[in-house]
């Protein structure tokens, strides 16, 4: 019975250090998300072309989307 009782001691201190550690980690992430957006705040837009390398893809996944689409009215 013994062996139990600490057996559960253990699981519910590992479970409370595990949860304050989990918290602590959360916080710390939220500090860290909160000022990388307030520094992407403070800066001016910057607009990127798009490059066509990059939407070539994007274009023949559309096209590919649109013949299976086709396909699917064929009646054969």
């Amino acid at each position: 019975m013994e062996d139990q009782a600490w057996r559960n001691r253990v699981m519910v201190l590992g479970g409370v250090l595990g949860t304050l550690a989990g918290i602590g980690a959360a916080m710390l992430y939220m500090r860290a998300e909160e000022e990388a957006l307030e520094e992407e705040r403070s800066r001016p837009p910057q607009h990127k072309p798009i490059s066509p390398v990059a939407l070539l893809p994007i274009a023949l996944g559309v096209l590919g989307v649109m013949r299976e689409i086709v396909r699917l009215t064929d009646r054969d």
